[in-house]
C-alpha cells in the first residue's frame, strides 16, 4: 500500500476540499435559455435546442429542437473567424457561475469571464498530466507572439466526450481607485471542475489570450467562445458577489480569570479586566486556561437578509443578537469546524453578546467570528491576531502505484455511510468503490485513488475514504435483477470473499439461492474506462438476470453504447449482444440474462 504524507498533500487536500470553506450556498439566478433574447446581437451558429447526446467516439452532437440547451453548431468554414462568439447583456464584477456544458471528441471552446479572462474547455479525455490548454485550464496571456502566464488545473477532472459536464467558477473582478487606476488584478477564487477543485485564489495580471477587449474594466459581460468547435450548455446559472459591510461599534469587553466559567457566575464576581475596545480580541485573554471571556456591543448590518455566523474558539461559547441564540452554548475546539447559526436581520444596528469559556489546557487559546449572507464572501469580525493560524490536516492519500490497491472502509453514498466497502485503485488511474454486502458498484473515478485521512489521521474517527478525483456515482445495487425484489431476496445475495488474479485485481464470490456468482472488474483494454465480467453459474441461471445499469434514463447510441442517466456515463457491450431496458421502481434498467458469461464496459 502506497502512502504518502507530505507538503504537497497537504497543500492538495487544503486546495481540494477546504477552498472557500462558506457556509452559505449563493442565491443563483438563472440564465434564460427558452430564446436567444439573454444575449447581445448572437451570431447565426449559436442556437436554443431542447435536447442533446453524442458517443465518446462522435465529433458531432445530435441535436433535437426545443428549448432550454444552448448550441453552439460550429461549422469548420467559421473555425477562427471572428464574429462567431457569444456574449450575455448581463454585465458582472464579482460573480459565481455554474453550469453543465457538453463537448464532442475533439471539440474546444472556453468561456471568458468580463470577456477577457478565458477558462478553457476542450476534449482533454485521458490526459494524465494537463495544461493551461486543458478542459479547465486559465489560459495563457499573450504578448509579441509569446505565451505566458496560464494556470493548469491542479489535476485533470475532465469527463469523456458526449457527457454533462459541471463546472462552478468563483471570479473576482479587478479593482480601481477613483482615478481609474488598477489597484488589484483579478482573482478565480476557485474553479471546480465535476466536483474537483481544479484552481484556488489564481490572479491574472490581464486578459488572456484572445479576448474581446485588451483593457480592464470593473464589468464586463461574459462570452463563450464560439470559432474553435461545438459545445452545448444548460442550467447556466450565475449569482452576483456583493461586498458585505457588516461592522461592530460601542464593544465592551470582560474578563475573569479562574473567577467565572458561566455567564451566572460572571454576574457575581468581578472580573479580572474590562473596559471598551475596538475589536473583538481573544488576546484579551490572558491566561492559557481557566478563563471566561464576554463582549457586549452593536452589529451594523447593511440590508434585511438572513445572516449566517461562524465562531471558532476552544471550549464553551455562544452568540446571542437581540437576545436570541443564534448559536447555542456548545463546546468545540480549535481544530474542528466552527460553530455556525443564522439569524434574520433588519438593516441597522443590533445588539449583540458573547462569551466564550476554556476550560481545558490541551488545545491553544483563540478566537475567530465571522458573518456572511447569501451572494457575499464571509467578513471577519475579529482582529488579525485573535485567531492563532490553523494548520490544515494533512492528506492521508493512498496511491495506486506498480499494482492495484485494495482499501477496506466506511464510504458515504447517496447520504449514506455505507460499512462494508472496498475501494480499488489501479496504476492506470481508473478506480471504483464496491460494496460487499450487494456487489454493488458505488462509485468510478479517474486521477488520484483515495483520502483516507478520515480513515488515518489522529483517531480517525470517521473511518470514511473518499475518491480523489472525480467521481461519477452509480445507482449501487445488487446485480441480480428480480421485478419482484424484496428485502430477504436481497439478504440472500452472501458475500463470499474474493481471489486475487496474477494482476492483483479481485473477483468477488457471492451465493444467490442456488447460484455461485463471480464479479471481476477491471480497466478495459485501452485504458478509458472499466470492464466488468459476471459468471453465474447454478440451477437456474437461465432464468437468472443481471442488471448492468440503472437511472432515469438510459438511450441507445448505436454500437453497443448506452448513455445512462442523461448522459451522466456510458455502458458498452459487444455489437452482437441485446440487453432490455425495462421500468423499476420508476427508473430504467438495462439487463441482460445469465444464461452466458456478461461483460461490458462503463466508460465516462
Amino acid at each position: 500500500m502506497r502512502l504518502k504524507i507530505s507538503c504537497l498533500s497537504l497543500l492538495l487536500l487544503f486546495i481540494l476540499f477546504s477552498a472557500d470553506a462558506q457556509k452559505v450556498k449563493p442565491r443563483f439566478k438563472e440564465l434564460s435559455l427558452s430564446s436567444l433574447e439573454s444575449f447581445d446581437n448572437p451570431s447565426s451558429n449559436w442556437k436554443i435546442i431542447g435536447a442533446v447526446q453524442s458517443n465518446f467516439s462522435d465529433t458531432s452532437l445530435n441535436i433535437a429542437r426545443g428549448q432550454g440547451i444552448l448550441f453552439n453548431d460550429f461549422s469548420h468554414a467559421i473555425k477562427y473567424k471572428p464574429g462567431h462568439h457569444l456574449t450575455t447583456k448581463l454585465q458582472h464584477g464579482d460573480i459565481v457561475l455554474d453550469f453543465d456544458f457538453m463537448i464532442p471528441k475533439g471539440a474546444n471552446s472556453g468561456i471568458y469571464l468580463q470577456s477577457r479572462y478565458e477558462v478553457q474547455i476542450n476534449d482533454s479525455w485521458g490526459v494524465k498530466l494537463p495544461t493551461f490548454s486543458d478542459v479547465g485550464g486559465i489560459y495563457e496571456r499573450w504578448k509579441n507572439e509569446k505565451g505566458y502566464e496560464g494556470s493548469a488545473p491542479l489535476t485533470n477532472a475532465g469527463l469523456a466526450p458526449g457527457l454533462w459536464q459541471h463546472m462552478e467558477i468563483s471570479f473576482q473582478a479587478p479593482r480601481f481607485d477613483a482615478s481609474g487606476k488598477k489597484i488589484t488584478n483579478a482573482k478565480f477564487n476557485y474553479v471546480r471542475l465535476n466536483g474537483v477543485t481544479i484552481h484556488e485564489n489564481i490572479i491574472v495580471s490581464g486578459p488572456t489570450r484572445s479576448p474581446a477587449f485588451e483593457n480592464e474594466t470593473a464589468m464586463g459581460p461574459l462570452m463563450i467562445q464560439g470559432d474553435h468547435g461545438q459545445i452545448a450548455f444548460k442550467n447556466f446559472k450565475y449569482a452576483p458577489q456583493d461586498e458585505l459591510n457588516v461592522t461592530l461599534s460601542d464593544i465592551n469587553y470582560s474578563y475573569f480569570e479562574k473567577s467565572a466559567k458561566t455567564p451566572d457566575e460572571a454576574t457575581k464576581t468581578k472580573p479580572t479586566s474590562f473596559g471598551k475596545i475596538k475589536s473583538l480580541d481573544g488576546r484579551l485573554a490572558s491566561a492559557r486556561d481557566q478563563f471566561y471571556l464576554q463582549f457586549e456591543g452593536k452589529i451594523n448590518v447593511p440590508s434585511k437578509d438572513t445572516y449566517t455566523f461562524s465562531m471558532l474558539h476552544t471550549g464553551d461559547g455562544s452568540l446571542e443578537i437581540d437576545g436570541k441564540k443564534v448559536i447555542e452554548p456548545n463546546w468545540t475546539w480549535i481544530g474542528a469546524d466552527p460553530l455556525t447559526g443564522n439569524i434574520d436581520l433588519d438593516a441597522g444596528s443590533h445588539q449583540f453578546k458573547i462569551w466564550i469559556s476554556k476550560d481545558v489546557n490541551w488545545a491553544p487559546p483563540g478566537f475567530s467570528l465571522y458573518v456572511e449572507k447569501p451572494n457575499s464572501r464571509a467578513v471577519a469580525l475579529h482582529a488579525p491576531a485573535s485567531m492563532p493560524d490553523r494548520t490544515p490536516a494533512p492528506l492521508v492519500e493512498v496511491k495506486a502505484i506498480g499494482n492495484p490497491e485494495i482499501i477496506r472502509s466506511f464510504m458515504y453514498h447517496n447520504n449514506k455511510k455505507l460499512t462494508h466497502v472496498l475501494s480499488v485503485g489501479d496504476p492506470t488511474q481508473l478506480h471504483y468503490a464496491y460494496d460487499l454486502l450487494q456487489g454493488a458498484m458505488l462509485k468510478i473515478w479517474k486521477g488520484n485513488f483515495l483520502n483516507a485521512t478520515d480513515m488515518w489521521y489522529e483517531r480517525g474517527e470517521p473511518q470514511t475514504a473518499s475518491p480523489l478525483g472525480a467521481s461519477i456515482d452509480l445507482v449501487g445495487n445488487c446485480p441480480v435483477y428480480e421485478r419482484t425484489a424484496t428485502k430477504d431476496s436481497i439478504a440472500a445475495y452472501q458475500y463470499k470473499g474474493y481471489d486475487i488474479s496474477g494482476k492483483g485485481h479481485p473477483t468477488f464470490k457471492y451465493n444467490y439461492k442456488n447460484l455461485k456468482i463471480e464479479d471481476q472488474i477491471t480497466p478495459n483494454e485501452n485504458g478509458r474506462g472499466l470492464s466488468r465480467t459476471i459468471q453465474v453459474e447454478g440451477d437456474g441461471k437461465e432464468k437468472t438476470l443481471i442488471r448492468i445499469a440503472q437511472g432515469s434514463n438510459i438511450t441507445p447510441l448505436g454500437n453497443g453504447v448506452y448513455a445512462i442517466d442523461d448522459q451522466k456515463y456510458f455502458i458498452q457491450v459487444g455489437t452482437s449482444v441485446l440487453p432490455n431496458i425495462e421500468t423499476y421502481l420508476g427508473q430504467r434498467v438495462l439487463i441482460l440474462s445469465a444464461k452466458e458469461k456478461i461483460q461490458y464496459q462503463l466508460i465516462w
